[in-house]
């Protein structure tokens, strides 16, 4: 566990970090940040406004239900396309805003060593049991995206998935950017998802529903969400990486399609469409990526960004 720790660094200036019964402490500013049953926290709650207090606890509450949300098509979609747009990784990788680790799993499947940080200690809780027999190590650690607690120049790959349309302004997520970048070696990927504010949710907009680009999740918590189209968000990356791909992604809306078949009466029907979609259907979805229609009806963007030299 020691050599994991070696990849983090103090969140407030960088300085390195020295283990000892159970705390990690900062040999440059003395501040001290504890290990509990696993879970290296760089959150100090006493910091923590309002509203961060709030998400926190969503997050925390989201723990024990969050994998339903994507079981299935969702993740038959999702995690194999991230992933392959990493390559063959030949050192420590790092999944920013991990959640309960349906990415850091697959991640691991690399061999290469994973830090897993999120805000959620309950979400990491659960990730460190669902990777306990991986086949590399993982450093779970719960930390703000506003001040990631990594060591410069140390990752080799980088990954985001459903975080980067929740962060409220475009300075935060330049700073979160900007500390991904430092923490990667030059020309090390960075696979990250945004929600694309496509076809439908522009039809929406037209139709009077000001949700369909900005608001709060439906989920509560104060969970903020932001649609982007493909030139916002990539220009956004593009302040920071090199940016030389950006496709559309679950460009079929598998669940609904589904749910419409179940309305119409056509159960049977509807469940071997979405068996069919989970287990062949999903290579027509990843087809599209490939295609310009994706940019138009993908429900999320993924991009892959590059550290610039």
């Amino acid at each position: 566990m020691t050599d994991l720790y070696n990849l983090l660094a103090c969140p407030r200036d960088h300085g390195a970090l020295t283990a000892a019964d159970d705390v990690l402490t900062c040999a440059t500013c003395s501040s001290a940040y504890p290990v509990r049953e696993g879970v290296v926290s760089f959150v100090d709650a006493a910091e923590l406004t309002e509203r961060d207090r709030r998400e926190q606890s969503s997050r925390d509450d989201e723990a024990s239900w969050y994998d339903s949300m994507f079981e299935g098509y969702t993740n038959a979609i999702e995690v194999p396309t991230v992933v392959r747009r990493l390559g063959d990784p030949q050192g420590p990788i790092v999944d920013i805003g991990s959640g309960t680790g349906r990415i850091t799993e697959a991640l691991l499947q690399l061999g290469q060593p994973v830090v897993a940080l999120d805000y959620s200690e309950a979400s990491l809780r659960t990730l460190l049991k669902r990777c306990a027999d991986a086949p590399a190590p993982v450093l779970a650690v719960q930390a703000d995206i506003r001040r990631l607690p990594l060591r410069e120049a140390t990752f080799h790959a980088a990954t985001s998935v459903q975080v980067y349309g929740h962060i409220r302004g475009a300075d935060v997520r330049r700073t979160m950017l900007q500390s991904i970048a430092r923490a990667l070696v030059p020309g090390a990927p960075f696979a990250v998802t945004n929600y694309n504010y496509n076809l439908m949710f522009r039809a929406w907009r037209l139709k009077g529903n000001e949700g369909a680009r900005e608001g709060e999740h439906m989920l509560g918590g104060d969970l903020y969400y932001i649609r982007q189209t493909g030139t916002e968000f990539k220009a956004e990356l593009a302040e920071v990486f090199d940016v030389p791909e950006l496709v559309g992604m679950r460009n079929i809306p598998v669940r609904k399609i589904g749910a419409v078949l179940h309305k119409l009466g056509l159960q049977k029907a509807g469940d071997r469409y979405l068996e069919w979609m989970v287990d062949r259907g999903h290579r027509v979805d990843m087809a599209l990526e490939r295609t310009p229609l994706s940019h138009a009806v993908g429900f999320f963007w993924l991009a892959k960004a590059v550290r610039r030299p």
